[in-house]
């Protein structure tokens, strides 16, 4: 199995991008950001033979959509200059690779998951940490066309720039154009508004932001995708309630989280013998928690963390229910004062800090646990069109680091897909751990 480049080269902006926009400033948000990319894949099937002139004219026709897309989101098409931490929107373009598959999308669908899952980066257009200097591309993009006629769409978003929330924007503006017959209506709702630099000024002028490997070559990544399906979702939601609020209805995110950190924190005391304080991280899109609440068009970083903690004398007596309540409680605390720190005219910005700060000392602290959650559930990327309907599955690329768990949903799009790092002793354990076995297919 076999995916041959055929083109690769950097476009450009269909409109130039004005003088006055050249420089475009990150906001506080945007500063608290790794130089990291984010991977996305996106898999569709096609009615259309490869060789078919339909099929082709549709290929071909995504990369003028985009270069229109790019005339949107301009910074997108720049480069990010670490010391003044800022954009500079010279349309130095972004990167943009057709390739083609010597086999049919369901013959990859069809791999087992160890395969399946090697492959993914010959999808993407780059490595995750080919992110941060000077002549790195903010956007890179892969089309690779399957011997079906079946299309993959590998994107690679600098997450410096761009939370998901603007990367499902981007992809559906760009999917809107790319359609037969381009909905204004629907255009106008991808189109964006870059707010956050003048509503959240940046505080330094020096990116201090760690820097990761840019090569993932000899990095031995373990993952498992668990499934939860709807009603596995439904009968795990029917055993727990918020018991200061019974007619709360717990999201499907939070059941998830709660029932794999209960695993884990299992896991880990089965390992070392002692009970260990355990932290989890949740990135939380903002948008949501501000009154008024702001659209997804709202582009650039809108995100923080939720932080979830139990001690080490909780460990043996908390049950399911319990870390249910802990991480809604964690929640309700963005919902809460930080909430309002975002919505006062002066920022209180050691409110907002103080999130990513007990973040960075739990992370390296070795007397805790720590894993980070994260969820794509409920964006809009998981309808993007581009004219061969909604994708037939989605997926991410590799990421190096381990105690991470990526959540997104299912095919159906009631249930969740948990991509899990960890190393290969506790994914088995995890594997083993009761009530992931009676809940995960």
């Amino acid at each position: 199995m076999e995916i041959k480049t055929n083109i690769s080269k950097l476009v450009k902006p269909s409109t130039p991008t004005p003088s006055n926009l050249s420089n475009y400033n990150l906001s506080f948000f945007d500063e608290q950001m790794p130089n990291i990319n984010t991977p996305l894949i996106l898999y569709y099937t096609s009615s259309q033979n490869a060789q078919n002139d339909v099929h082709i004219n549709t290929i071909n026709h995504l990369e003028t959509t985009l270069t229109k897309a790019l005339t949107d989101f301009y910074p997108l098409a720049g480069r990010y200059m670490r010391h003044g931490a800022f954009v500079n929107c010279t349309d130095q373009g972004a990167l943009y690779v057709q390739a083609t598959a010597n086999f049919r999308l369901s013959d990859f669908l069809g791999l087992t998951w160890e395969l399946k899952y090697n492959m993914l980066q010959d999808f993407l257009p780059c490595e995750i940490g080919e992110s941060g200097e000077t002549d790195d591309p903010l956007l890179s993009i892969k089309v690779t066309t399957f011997k079906c006629g079946g299309v993959a769409i590998g994107m690679c978003f600098s997450h410096k720039v761009s939370d998901m929330a603007t990367m499902s924007t981007i992809i559906n503006n760009w999917a809107t154009r790319n359609q037969e017959t381009c909905n204004s209506l629907e255009l106008r709702k991808y189109s964006p508004i870059f707010n956050f630099a003048h509503d959240f000024p940046k505080r330094d002028e020096l990116d201090l932001s760690p820097r990761i490997p840019r090569s993932s070559f000899g990095v031995k990544a373990t993952v498992r995708m668990f499934s939860f399906k709807a009603n596995a979702i439904s009968k795990l939601r029917e055993k727990l309630t918020f018991k200061d609020d019974r007619t709360h209805r717990p999201s499907k995110i939070q059941l998830i989280v709660a029932l794999l950190w209960k695993a884990l924190v299992h896991i880990d005391k089965a390992n070392t013998g002692q009970s260990k304080a355990s932290f989890i991280q949740q990135g939380v899109n903002l948008r949501d928690k501000v009154v008024p609440k702001l659209p997804n068009n709202f582009c650039g970083n809108f995100v923080s963390v939720a932080i979830s903690r139990i001690g080490p004398d909780q460990v043996d007596n908390i049950d399911l229910q319990g870390f249910l309540t802990i991480l809604n409680d964690s929640i309700k605390k963005i919902e809460g004062n930080y909430a309002n720190a975002l919505m006062l005219t002066k920022k209180e910005y050691n409110v907002l800090m103080e999130p990513f700060l007990e973040f960075s000392r739990n992370i390296a602290n070795n007397d805790v646990n720590f894993y980070a959650f994260t969820s794509w559930c409920k964006f809009s990327f998981n309808n993007a069109d581009f004219g061969w309907g909604n994708p037939v599955w989605r997926s991410t690329g590799h990421y190096a680091g381990q105690n991470f768990v990526l959540m997104m949903d299912d095919q159906e799009g009631d249930g969740v897909e948990a991509w899990v790092h960890l190393d290969e002793n506790r994914l088995c354990q995890l594997e083993q751990d009761p009530d992931i076995q009676a809940y995960a297919i």
